[in-house]
């Protein structure tokens, strides 16, 4: 390692130099950057400090500060051999990634897998043919990247760019803390909770199995463990454990916007029982209104909880407060048996991740179908239960990232919008597994809801704005909330829908 004095002296030279705006000191900064390569496989291990965006007057500065102290310049992106004697100091001057960089990124991906696939079909030998395979997988295709490090991520450019607040530094964090090398800080913190888990840093190239966003809830969970829970956490706590949502609301008011349908359509042992979930309930109740109109159009036997419903519990789960969690599902398990609930339909797409993937990590067993109003809209058009009638319009479908890149559920929404007559259905270029979040999931919402507005704000200008559409539809109420809320700030004219309010219009 570097001398210690040297070191000090060194990073308050740089300080005064050049500003604390563009010297990166705290030691999870450091942390971050120290690792470089493909999957950050390699480190400098004496760096001393990170400058970031110098003009060519501060480089030739900077040059000179090497001269004289011997330190070691090294910009990021280039591949060093060895590791340097003395003290290091990377230059930062990369601009991350664009979500058009990203779109054009995926584009030549794409091509790239298509060029491959014909060039298969093609192959006239064995050796020929296991060439081009290898060639249309991800590790050679992540071998091709310019920059393996500089990688999208939505919450990056809300932190000017600084790696420690990417998808790279939360994954780094989450590693250095599972493995007992970094302490719980509050920058530590800060990078981990300031995520939405909306999982596209891994989706982009397609890396099965690679979920950077688990593992930044499994991290969560780890500092929950060593006693530093987010103070925003508790009184979301107290209310799902006590009234059962998150919204601090009195359990008896849940049905209190659907009353009626609730007192005309109690759960008895239906076929179906429909699961609403509580933002649907308490927020956007039309929805639950306009989901029954469907179910009665299609004469299903299905029946509602009201008050009795309760939480899913999934953002107990991304909160890392996996105690609570698996306590919450444990108890909505067993109250859910006990009635003989043998299908559960939900419009939410956190209450479907919930069911069907997270209880499954707390070791809940799940004696019960779960199904996505989605998934039960798109059987009903098939199998001709639901006859849907004209509507005009250009809309879009957004993924949520809980029904999409967490559970793969693509084509049922798109297949019920394309059905109805007259309505055209338009796609972004980040679309599938590779939509841009809304802000609304991950916990992010509890954490900082300014920072989540922030990139609703982005996904409505950048995203949907350019589409000249109609309206935005959807499958999850938290971005519904998230992207109405922004839409409003914004003053843009565009409606956000959820599936079953678009086709409740056709019947």
């Amino acid at each position: 390692m570097a001398d210690v004095a040297l070191r000090r002296n060194l990073t308050e030279w740089l300080l005064m130099e050049f500003g604390s705006d563009k010297v990166l000191v705290d030691p999870e900064d450091l942390y971050v950057y120290s690792f470089y390569g493909e999957f950050a496989s390699k480190r400098h291990a004496n760096l001393v400090a990170v400058l970031r965006r110098l003009s060519k007057d501060e480089e030739r500065r900077l040059n000179k500060i090497a001269e004289a102290s011997k330190v070691r310049i090294i910009r990021t992106g280039d591949d060093w051999q060895g590791e340097p004697d003395g003290p290091v100091v990377i230059v930062d001057s990369r601009t991350p990634s664009s979500r058009e960089s990203l779109a054009e990124r995926l584009r030549l991906m794409e091509q790239a897998e298509a060029e491959g696939k014909r060039k298969l079909k093609e192959s006239t030998s064995l050796p020929t043919r296991l060439v081009n395979s290898l060639r249309m997988t991800d590790a050679f295709r992540l071998r091709g990247l310019d920059d393996p490090d500089n990688g999208y991520c939505i919450m990056q450019s809300h932190y000017d760019g600084v790696e420690t607040y990417s998808s790279k530094g939360r994954l780094l964090f989450s590693r250095g803390l599972l493995e007992g090398e970094l302490p719980v800080t509050t920058k530590l913190v800060d990078s981990l909770y300031t995520c939405t888990a909306c999982g596209q840093c891994y989706s982009q190239m397609s890396l099965e199995g690679f979920e950077i966003n688990n593992a930044i809830v499994r991290a969560r969970s780890e500092v929950v463990k060593k006693g530093v829970t987010p103070r925003q956490a508790k009184p979301l706590v107290d209310s799902i454990m006590g009234e059962g949502n998150p919204m601090g609301m009195p359990a008896e008011d849940r049905a209190m916007w659907y009353e009626e349908l609730a007192e005309e359509r109690p759960y008895r042992g239906n076929d179906i029982l429909y699961w609403p979930g509580c933002s649907t309930s308490f927020r956007l109740p039309g929805i639950v209104e306009s989901t029954a109109s469907i179910m009665e159009e299609a004469e299903l036997d299905f029946g509602l909880l009201g008050e009795e419903e309760g939480c899913c519990g999934l953002v107990l789960y991304l909160l890392g407060l996996w105690d609570e969690a698996t306590e919450n599902a444990s108890r909505t398990v067993e109250s859910l048996q006990g009635m003989g609930v043998k299908s559960l339909v939900t419009g939410c797409a956190g209450c479907y991740y919930a069911f069907t993937k997270v209880y499954r990590r707390l070791n809940v067993d799940r004696p019960f179908e779960a199904h996505h109003t989605s998934q039960m809209m798109e059987s009903l058009v098939k199998e001709g239960g639901i006859d849907l009638g004209e509507q005009n319009g250009r809309y879009v479908w957004h993924d949520p990232c809980d029904l999409g890149r967490h559970c793969g559920v693509y084509e049922p929404p798109r297949n019920v919008l394309r059905s109805i007559p007259g309505l055209e259905l338009v796609e972004p270029p980040l679309r599938r597994e590779h939509t841009l979040c809304c802000g609304g999931g991950g916990g992010l919402m509890v954490y900082d809801e300014v920072l989540a507005g922030k990139v609703a704000h982005q996904k409505l200008l950048e995203d949907l704005s350019p589409l000249k559409v109609d309206g935005v539809v959807t499958g999850c109420p938290a971005c519904i909330l998230s992207m109405r809320n922004a839409s409003r700030v914004l003053e843009m004219d565009i409606q956000v829908l959820d599936l079953a309010e678009v086709v409740s219009r056709s019947l």
